[in-house]
């Protein structure tokens, strides 16, 4: 199963468009590389890295992995390489202004000069504005990738001004095929849950919130470690909302599609008002995260779970 996610064999169709528009000389000076998490925009910005930088490369669909530059890459040493990686942690200006000078620059060894920002989603306004001059001002044989897991996050400036390559992992049985669990997958399994699918620290990850949601659920007394682990987690406000959905859904007629899943046994706890309810307070609190960068995490989520329980207890 692991195997099977490591080599993403889906990502072979963005790799022909790209090796084709590089042949032609048409390859973009930044590119938008959008999927689900885990959905192989990140390997598909390191492939594209190491491509561009690799001396020997010569239109083959991968860099060669022995010259000096693929050596230098693979030991994140390349003078021509910057990669902005802050986790789940905001980019702030500076980060992207560093970023902008050194696009600005001279390639030292390769011909070309490569930006890789992962996770763009999480730039500040200001820097995604900062970024806005180095997408409006390219320099020759330079390259801005920009990583994404939640285009809605990014300014439509941005978008704009980016060819955009759009990762499409399978589905329906393809994907099903990728599942070890087969217990996971349901009626309403879809693309957006591929880490949990397909990644075992993801459903651990995933299992240790929805058990702690059970408990919050029953007593509601476990509230602060419930809420450190959905605000410490990417996916967590994810999976707190397909819990809720899954347990309106089982209420509305889907018992048998659903009977597997863990939110069951709860399903007649409360009311099918109060659970809609609850989803329209989370669905609140993920927009004011989102798109809001003064908003605190871990505090909206704190204060979500005391709405919830507010409702619930009514």
């Amino acid at each position: 199963m692991v195997a099977k996610l490591q080599q993403k064999s889906w990502l072979g169709a963005n790799k022909t468009e790209v090796l084709s528009k590089i042949e032609q000389g048409l390859l973009p000076h930044a590119l938008l590389l959008l999927g689900s998490h885990l959905a192989g925009q990140e390997e598909l910005g390191l492939w594209l890295s190491s491509l561009l930088l690799c001396q020997q490369q010569a239109l083959s669909a991968e860099a060669c992995g022995h010259c000096k530059t693929c050596l230098l890459v693979k030991a994140n040493t390349h003078p021509d390489l910057q990669v902005i990686d802050n986790a789940e942690k905001t980019i702030g200006v500076d980060l992207v202004r560093q970023a902008g000078s050194f696009l600005q620059k001279t390639a030292h060894i390769a011909k070309n000069k490569v930006v890789l920002v992962l996770s763009a989603e999480n730039m500040t306004e200001a820097a995604a504005n900062a970024l806005l001059k180095t997408l409006e001002e390219p320099t020759d044989n330079s390259y801005l990738l920009l990583v994404c897991n939640e285009v809605e996050m990014l300014l439509p400036t941005i978008i704009s001004r980016c060819n955009v390559l759009q990762i499409k992992p399978p589905t329906g049985d393809e994907l099903a095929a990728l599942v070890e669990d087969k217990s996971l997958i349901n009626e309403f399994s879809n693309i957006t849950e591929l880490a949990e699918l397909t990644d075992v620290n993801c459903q651990q990850q995933r299992q240790e919130i929805i058990e702690q949601l059970n408990l919050f659920l029953q007593s509601f007394d476990n509230g602060t470690e419930l809420s450190h682990l959905v605000s410490s987690n990417f996916h967590g406000l994810r999976w707190l909302t397909n819990a809720f959905q899954q347990l309106f859904r089982i209420q509305s007629g889907w018992q048998d599609a659903l009977a597997q899943h863990e939110m069951n046994t709860l399903a007649n706890r409360y009311s099918n008002e109060q659970i809609w309810q609850c989803l329209t307070l989370i669905n609140q609190a993920t927009k004011q995260i989102k798109l809001l960068t003064q908003a605190n995490k871990s505090f909206t989520i704190e204060a979500l779970l005391v709405d919830i329980e507010q409702q619930l207890v009514q």
